[in-house]
């Protein structure tokens, strides 16, 4: 068995000092001389001063110091890191320009130098394909982000079985950070490999390519498991997003499955009142309206609405609860029953938001819509005279969709 190897550094650390203060004279609006003796260290003072002008929004500067920069690299030997370190800097510089058709061969040849130095024995560049797919997705050329994703997925897939962790996180403990971002001595590299995962697995769900998102899912799952066990909060995290997912493609029954499972190891973790027990209580909830199933979602409702009462949240929710829960008593047409929640929840979010906030608008229609089923007209009129006067419209309290 291959014993998996920590994960090499994209960037070699820059030791040699800087050999003196380079001046910029003239107008402002004068380009600074960028001038640089050829030196051993060139291409540290080069790539130093281009990141520091990259950071201080000097596009112009950094562009031509950090273009000298991967030209001097480029005369180095094959696999040197330094080069990887300069085209992932300008690439980084190129697209915040919008210059996406000039970043993507950068980024594309900084993979290339990495997997001369490095290799992919043990998954070294998974986390760096990650961020290559993640810019074919959001600027570059979205033709080419399944293949590499299909070839990380093999690698990962391929791995599993024989991958053994070199620690345990503590349940509840969160993964943090997208795989562009993640030190990689901190971490296991196969956490790493679930970041990245999840990251573009939530790009290829927004642009409804969902069957390859759900791959990433189950990927960034199945390695959670292995190297966190069955008991981590990040495995509640990628039930919820097959949940989200098994929403977009109108598959309620998956949804509701794994929205439990999210739910369960969620309330299992955090106290009762954390908001992300709510969240994924919620979730669920609205799956299962979506499925017609009314009493169990009301009775969900009803228990966070319990869990308020004794530790009220700071964050609106309360009052969220209250709406949910009273506008399932009107698709369930107990309009008695949900004349005082909704009295309540409008109570509670004008106390929040403000009497005259827009946010309280959908709070005055559906007690509006209540009451006009009442028989109380004259509040009925009142409450939706208000509407219109904080959206300056005619809006009518429609009826609950069925």
């Amino acid at each position: 068995m291959v014993k998996l190897k920590k994960s090499s550094t994209v960037g070699v650390c820059l030791t040699a000092a800087l050999l003196g203060a380079i001046a910029i004279s003239g107008p402002a609006s004068s380009a600074p001389s960028i001038a640089i003796a050829e030196t051993p260290d060139a291409w540290d003072q080069l790539q130093t001063r281009g990141s520091s002008a990259l950071y201080l929004c000097q596009y112009g500067v950094a562009e031509r110091l950090l273009k000298q920069a991967v030209d001097k690299a480029r005369s180095f030997p094959p696999g040197d890191l330094r080069l990887s370190k300069s085209e992932d800097e300008l690439g980084k510089l190129l697209s915040i320009r919008g210059r996406f058709s000039e970043a993507e061969p950068l980024y594309e040849e900084s993979l290339r130098v990495k997997e001369t130095a490095v290799g992919n024995e043990n998954g070294q560049l998974i986390p760096a394909m990650g961020t290559l797919v993640r810019f074919y997705l959001t600027g570059g050329t979205m033709a080419k982000a399944e293949p590499l994703a299909d070839k990380m997925l093999l690698f990962i897939n391929g791995t599993l079985a024989s991958a053994r962790p070199t620690f345990v996180m503590k349940p509840g403990q969160p993964l943090q950070g997208w795989a562009g971002q993640a030190s990689t001595k901190v971490r296991d590299p196969l956490i790493e490999w679930a970041i990245s995962c999840d990251d573009i697995a939530n790009l290829f769900q927004a642009k409804q390519n969902y069957e390859t998102a759900e791959k990433l899912f189950k990927a960034a799952l199945e390695v959670k498991t292995t190297v966190l066990g069955r008991d981590h909060l990040s495995l509640a995290n990628s039930y919820d997003s097959l949940g989200s997912l098994c929403m977009a493609r109108k598959e309620y029954l998956d949804a509701e499955s794994y929205f439990r499972d999210s739910f369960d190891m969620t309330q299992k973790i955090q106290p009762p009142e954390h908001p992300q027990v709510y969240a994924r209580l919620d979730k669920l909830a609205k799956c299962l309206i979506q499925e017609g199933k009314l009493p169990e979602a009301t009775a969900l409702y009803e228990r966070a609405n319990a869990t308020f009462k004794t530790t009220p949240p700071k964050d609106g929710n309360a009052a969220r609860v209250l709406l949910s829960l009273g506008n399932l008593y009107l698709e369930q047409k107990n309009y008695e029953a949900a004349e005082p929640v909704l009295e309540q929840a409008l109570e509670m979010s004008e106390a929040y938001h403000g009497a005259d906030s827009i946010a309280v608008v959908p709070y005055l229609d559906r007690l509006a819509y209540d009451l006009y089923y009442l028989g109380r007209k004259k509040e009925y009129d009142d409450l939706h005279a208000r509407v219109n006067e904080i959206t300056a419209v005619d809006v009518q309290p429609g009826p609950v969709s069925q």
